[in-house]
């Protein structure tokens, strides 16, 4: 926008189309930052080395921000940093300017590489890669190069006989190299700093691998390896930086977003189809000139959000995500920077900071699973001289009808705790092999508690033999153990999806467990802009087969599914008032039955389907587990709609609470009144671990989205779930309201609720 004139008509347009479904702008939030940026310090009042401050005087770096300065502090006094700050506001030279003075200090003493530098991926690191060249290179002759997958391997050649001072990577590499390449061994041996940029981003699953990937590049390096971290809203820097790097770090904070004007709406959808009205917003954006970027969370509703704008709206939107291939995502990013695309609808790979150019507007077609993420989505849009605009849509579900009666709530938020899990046993089976590889045998009274416990795991799967204190490789089965894997992202066994064909190929891959609620014999599965119906899943192979339907299918399918608690090893408790909490490693089955079959528009049931013999898995994770008291609802029906209503609203609850997405967390309810929450991968990945630990909040949550609805009792705005395995059946509001509130005043009277075992058939 280059007026308030037009900003005002981008609004009107905006309640326009959101008005024409019943909807309207709920909220208006203007964030202006400029006054963060003001408070600078002078390069000569830093004692920078003189040729360091010839070089960003030539890079046009007058001053640094105060909390740049402060890193050069904090980075001159030794220890390890993380650097807390919103995109765009000068991180990366917040890192770069002291260790480019480090290695100048020290340039005739540096073995090289002196530093490493990580970044979540690859597109990421060489989209970086052009700033630090400019500055490092271009000014102070210091060499920096990168090395990934994509380096040629007469470019690595080189790098390995003559390092540069900086290494440019990602975690993939390391992990892979370390294991496969003694001249990857040799090249990083002698690192004195290793930096992971975009921090924020080790969570959950791909965080508890990146933790034990820089294990194993600690025990190569020399003794006195620095770590240095830098991401965005991260609500608890110290404690994630001291579970990946082993260590407590100094915290260094930034602003948290860039700087200059930033327009927040929160729009209502009203009684229409969010991805309508998303598709909506992307056209009248685009033919305004407007360069959009537009997020959901499900790799299907991105397909279906581009396939509706293409379809209902005329206008070219690309998709971004994963399980597209690497060269299509690539694709994407370049044409969206140049111009020649105007609209992109992804999934978080694109809430990372790669460039794409000027940025105008970003939309969120659901509200992202963590306020962190909102700060990040949000971050993107905007120049320094024009506003940029973030619009968010708030529809039924429990979380987003919570804030849309609490905007200023919404917004007055602080980012949430990252969470890992060390303890995943999957995970640790892949590093403990990968480092018994990668030394040729492991002396185990040196490892951590997490790696020690797993080694008889290792021996039992073949995939090691131990001698004495020593634990050794078994090559072969080690070496084809490893090959399966999914990579760093993923955990546990990855499913093949073969188009159907005269020439079947595989074109993508789902994870377990969500490939059972995706690729389902029957389901319709969106992928690459195109309809597939899902023929057959068979769970020994890990492959299931598709076929191509025509541009017109008009409908969606949901699986009906239970979850089931097999075991339960108990591994920590503790007493919330009248309820014990246990937190526990478990065995999970899963039972696929059947699907139901929906209108794409309005959701109208078209069909059932059950099959004759249901889908099964089963896999351990980690779980919250309590028992809930009967508030005296005698008759059982009701009662178990109550636990059911109940566990699903705590699970909504938890979501702003922990940051978890819609799909992080799991559910299952017992007549017994047990309830358990579980992380939804195999091994877990330390969502429920703050359920475990954030109970209490969830609880006043979880009690104002019950008491507030004004539906008669249940409905998608207090206690429906789309990821509901029995479809919403049995479930009552005013039922789970009884529940919790005589549970709070349980906690009034101190008193306790008798522990049982868990009795009857779940609901998930």
């Amino acid at each position: 926008m280059e007026s308030i004139v037009e900003l005002d008509e981008l609004l009107r347009a905006v309640e326009s189309l959101a008005r024409r479904q019943k909807g309207n702008i709920i909220f208006k939030f203007i964030e202006d930052n400029r006054e963060e940026f003001k408070n600078l310090v002078k390069l000569d009042d830093l004692h920078l080395p003189s040729s360091l401050k010839r070089a960003l005087e030539n890079y046009g770096i007058q001053s640094l921000y105060r909390f740049q300065a402060r890193v050069l502090e904090e980075y001159r006094s030794g220890g390890d940093i993380v650097i807390v700050a919103g995109t765009g506001t000068g991180k990366t030279e917040a890192f770069m300017i002291p260790l480019l003075e480090d290695i100048l200090n020290k340039k005739e003493a540096v073995n090289k590489p002196y530093a490493v530098i990580i970044y979540p991926t690859k597109a990421l690191a060489r989209d970086q890669l052009y700033r630090m060249k400019r500055l490092a290179q271009g000014h102070l002759g210091l060499r920096v190069d990168v090395i990934d997958g994509d380096t040629p391997s007469s470019e690595r050649t080189r790098i390995y006989s003559d390092p540069p001072h900086i290494l440019v990577t990602n975690p993939d590499m390391i992990h892979y190299g370390l294991l496969h390449s003694p001249y990857f061994r040799r090249l990083l041996s002698p690192v004195k700093i290793v930096i992971l940029d975009e921090m924020h981003v080790y969570r959950g699953v791909f965080g508890t691998h990146v933790k034990w990937v820089l294990y194993r590049l600690q025990r190569l390096a020399e003794p006195g390896l620095r770590f240095i971290g830098a991401g965005a809203t991260i609500g608890n820097p110290s404690t994630l930086g001291e579970k990946l790097f082993g260590r407590k770090p100094e915290i260094v904070e930034g602003p948290k977003r860039r700087r200059g004007i930033a327009v927040h709406l929160l729009v209502s959808v009203g009684s229409g189809s969010r991805w309508t009205l998303a598709a909506g917003l992307i056209s009248v954006m685009v033919r305004r000139g407007l360069k959009v970027l537009a997020f959901a969370d499900s790799q299907q509703m991105t397909e279906l959000i581009a396939r509706i704008a293409r379809r209902s709206f005329g206008v070219k939107v690309g998709v971004h995500r994963a399980g597209l291939p690497a060269e299509h995502r690539r694709a994407v990013e370049d044409d969206f920077r140049e111009g020649g695309l105007r609209a992109v609808v992804a999934t978080p790979t694109m809430e990372l900071g790669i460039d794409l150019g000027d940025l105008d507007a970003v939309i969120m077609a659901t509200m992202p699973p963590s306020y962190s993420n909102y700060l990040q989505r949000a971050g993107r849009a905007g120049r320094r001289d024009k506003p940029g605009i973030i619009v968010t849509l708030l529809g039924d579900n429990p979380i987003e009808a919570y804030f849309a009666r609490r905007p200023r709530e919404f917004f007055s938020q602080k980012p949430e705790p990252s969470y890992i899990e060390p303890s995943n046993k999957e995970i640790a089976k892949v590093h403990l092999t990968a480092l018994a590889m990668q030394e040729g045998g492991v002396k185990i009274s040196s490892l951590p508690r997490e790696l020690a416990s797993i080694v008889e795991d290792l021996v039992l799967l073949g995939l090691a033999r131990r001698a004495g204190d020593i634990l050794y490789p078994n090559w072969s089965k080690a070496r084809a153990f490893l090959e399966k894997q999914g990579g760093l992202r993923t955990v546990g066994p990855q499913v093949s999806i073969i188009e159907d064909g005269a020439k079947r190929k595989r074109i993508g891959y789902r994870q377990m467990p969500q490939a059972l609620y995706d690729l389902y014999p029957g389901a319709i599965y969106y992928h690459g802009g195109k309809s597939y119906l899902a023929v057959s899943l068979d769970l020994d192979k890990m492959e299931a087969v598709v076929r191509r339907l025509g541009a017109d299918v008009n409908f969606y399918t949901k699986p009906f599914y239970t979850v089931d608690v097999l075991d339960i090893i108990p591994l920590e408790e503790r007493v919330s008032g009248p309820l014990k909490l246990v937190y526990a490693d478990v065995k999970l089955v899963i039972l696929v039955t059947g699907y139901i079959v929906r209108e794409e528009f309005t959701g109208r049931k078209l069909y059932v389907h059950e099959y004759k013999e249901p889908l099964k898995w089963a896999f351990y994770t980690k779980a919250v587990l309590t028992r809930y008291p009967d508030p005296g609802i005698a008759n059982s029906i009701d009662r178990i709609s109550g636990y059911h209503a109940l566990e699903h609203t705590l699970i909504s609850a938890a979501k702003p609470v922990v940051g978890a997405s819609d799909t992080d967390l799991g559910g299952i309810s017992y007549p017994s009144g047990h309830i358990v929450i579980y992380d939804s991968v195999p091994g877990g990945h330390g969502a429920s671990r703050l359920v475990y630990e954030r109970l209490e909040k969830i609880h006043e949550i979880a009690e104002k989205i019950l008491v507030e609805c004004d539906c008669e009792d249940g409905c998608p705005k207090c206690v429906f779930s789309p990821y509901c395995g029995n479809n919403n059946n049995f479930l009552s509001r005013r039922n789970a309201y009884k529940i919790l509130r005589h549970t709070l005043q349980l906690y009034e009277k101190k008193a306790r609720i008798m522990e049982a075992p868990i009795q009857g058939k779940p609901l998930a």
